[in-house]
Parts: C-alpha cells; sequence; structure tokens
C-alpha cells in the first residue's frame, strides 16, 4: 500500500476486565482481567498497520518498563516511532471495565504524559507531517498541540475521543479532512444534546467540515459528506445475529482504521464505511483493545458478509 500515514496520539498500557456476569455496583465481580496495549492514537495505528499501510507514529510514552513495552511492540508491528522516551516520566495507564457483554461500562485514565507531545514537538518533526499523505490526531492531545497541527496544510484525519475532549475539536473542524465521533460527542460538537445524527450532520458541516463519521454504538453508523445537492449520508448495521462481542474498547478505533483503508484503496464513503464496519466487527472478536489477529484478507472477507447481511441505506439531506 503507497499511502504513508503518520498518527499523532496517546500511547499507555490497558488493563481490561471483563465481569462474567451483570456488574454489581459497589462489590467484587468475578471475571477476566488481561494486560494489553493501547491508547486511541497507538490503537489507531497498529490497526492500520495491521491492514497494511505504512505507519508511523508521534507519541509520548516514559524511560519505565511500560513504555518499553509499548516500543518494542512497535518494533514488532512495524511502526515507525518519531519520538524517544521521555526521562523519569511513566508511561500512560488505562483501566476499563466491561460488562458481561463486553460492553463498555467505565474507564480510569492516567495519561498525564500525552502532555509532553507539545507544540514544540509538533515543529520539530513537521517535515514527517508534511511528507504523509495522511495525519490523524486524536482530541487525548493539548489544544495548543491540536491547533498547532492544524495550522499547517496537511490530509488531517481527527477522532473525538470523547464528549469532554472533542471540544478541542470545535474550533478547527473547518481544516478537517474528516472527523470521526459517535453520537455523543457529534451531539457535543453540534451544541445540543437531543440531536438525532442527521441534524449533528447538518450543524457540522455548516461549521466547515467536509465529511465525517458518526458511530451509533449498538444501532450501527454512518458517514457523510457535502454534496452539491445536499448532505449525502449512507448507514451500515451491525451484522445480525452474531456472538456477543468479547470487548468494545477501541472498536472505534478500528473503525476508523478500517475506513481510511477503504478510502486509500478507492472506495467511495459508502464501501469505506462498511469496511470500517467490519474492521470494528472484527476488533470485538478479541478481549484486547487492537485483534492482533486481524488482516486485509480477513477484513475483505467480513466486508463481503456485511453486504450479504447487514442493513445498508443511502439518503440526501437538503
Amino acid at each position: 500500500m503507497d499511502a504513508n500515514i503518520v498518527v499523532v496520539g496517546g500511547s499507555n498500557i490497558d488493563i481490561c476486565a471483563k465481569s462474567n456476569k451483570t456488574l454489581i455496583k459497589y462489590d467484587s465481580n468475578i471475571g477476566e482481567i488481561e494486560f494489553a496495549i493501547g491508547g486511541v492514537g497507538r490503537n489507531i495505528a497498529e490497526d492500520l498497520s495491521l491492514f497494511g499501510a505504512d505507519v508511523s507514529l508521534l507519541t509520548a510514552i516514559g524511560d519505565d518498563s511500560f513504555g518499553s513495552v509499548v516500543a518494542d511492540n512497535a518494533r514488532e508491528q512495524g511502526i515507525t516511532l518519531l519520538a524517544e522516551p521521555f526521562e523519569k516520566e511513566k508511561t500512560g495507564v488505562y483501566v476499563s471495565v466491561n460488562d458481561e457483554d463486553g460492553s463498555f461500562v467505565v474507564g480510569v485514565n492516567d495519561m498525564d504524559i500525552t502532555s509532553k507531545i507539545t507544540p514544540q514537538v509538533i515543529k520539530d518533526n513537521i517535515n514527517m507531517l508534511y511528507f504523509a499523505n495522511y495525519v490523524v490526531i486524536e482530541a487525548n492531545l493539548e489544544k495548543a498541540t491540536i491547533d498547532e497541527i492544524c495550522s499547517h496544510d496537511y490530509t488531517l484525519i481527527a477522532d473525538c475521543v470523547s464528549t469532554f475532549k472533542c471540544t478541542k475539536l470545535a474550533s478547527v473542524l473547518d481544516r478537517l479532512w474528516l472527523l470521526k465521533a459517535n453520537l455523543g460527542e457529534a451531539r457535543m460538537l453540534a451544541g445540543n444534546e437531543n440531536f438525532t445524527p442527521q441534524e449533528c450532520m447538518q450543524v457540522l458541516v455548516d461549521k466547515g467540515l467536509e465529511q465525517g463519521i458518526i458511530t451509533l454504538g449498538r444501532d450501527g453508523a454512518m458517514s457523510f459528506c457535502k454534496d452539491k445537492k445536499g448532505i449525502k449520508t449512507y448507514y451500515v448495521s451491525n451484522l445480525p445475529n452474531t456472538r456477543p462481542s468479547k470487548n468494545t474498547s477501541g472498536c472505534g478505533d478500528a473503525l476508523l482504521a478500517g475506513f481510511m483503508i477503504g478510502l486509500i484503496r478507492g472506495r467511495d464513503l459508502k464501501d469505506a464505511l462498511i469496511m470500517g464496519q467490519a474492521a470494528s466487527f472484527l476488533n470485538a472478536q478479541s478481549f484486547a483493545s487492537v485483534n492482533r489477529e486481524m488482516t486485509y484478507t480477513m477484513l475483505k472477507e467480513t466486508v463481503e458478509r456485511f453486504n450479504a447481511e447487514a442493513d445498508i441505506k443511502e439518503e440526501i439531506i437538503r
């Protein structure tokens, strides 16, 4: 694959817990706990690498044992790290708790080290970003860092991360080539917590966004783009009658990676969204934030299942 992608974002260690039964608050729940490597930016980078892309990662890790694990994994996956570990800093840690069906319930993060990706770090790596076909950022970055990145002319893709953090992207929507948000994040950026996905799309386009993805959890996902006739939208449901997810953490990252791979390989927004949904489905079959068994061949086979079984719709919002 010819495309060169630079991802700017967080890396951390994930501690993932899944209850065997419906979670009981304020009690000790029996379940499974696993240790994995995560971080939104790092997850997206690894997903892209698994699907065959040439990926570099500008991230922040400490000079501790967790940092060594992250760096070793990047080398194993063929991901180029663009920054050295930060001395006397600890690598970020993220703890997620999932219900018996794998649905995310609550998380706690200790990722202050991401603030070490400063505007100056961006300036120090500016040539790598300029030479990239695509630059991916995520809202764990500091606002000043996001603004520095957006002050340059890249094909820029952004992941909202959370309803709290996505507000950092509100002032740069017109600088983005693509935005990925869940419905809550899209509503936050649109300024109304009761908006439908279509109403969110209209406001985001009015604010200067050219195209985007809105994920809908169990209800599937939508993509949209500005069109001469209005806003062209696509909807792809999840696969019906499938086994429960092992873990939904990281599935949004996989969806964005799959969507990007679709666009890079010449798919339109509808087929790219199907590929994104297929990547998310594959990722949910692993307890980790990234299913390291995924391949591009598996992705294409899963796309065929979505084309045959999923509910796929197209609409123009005028």
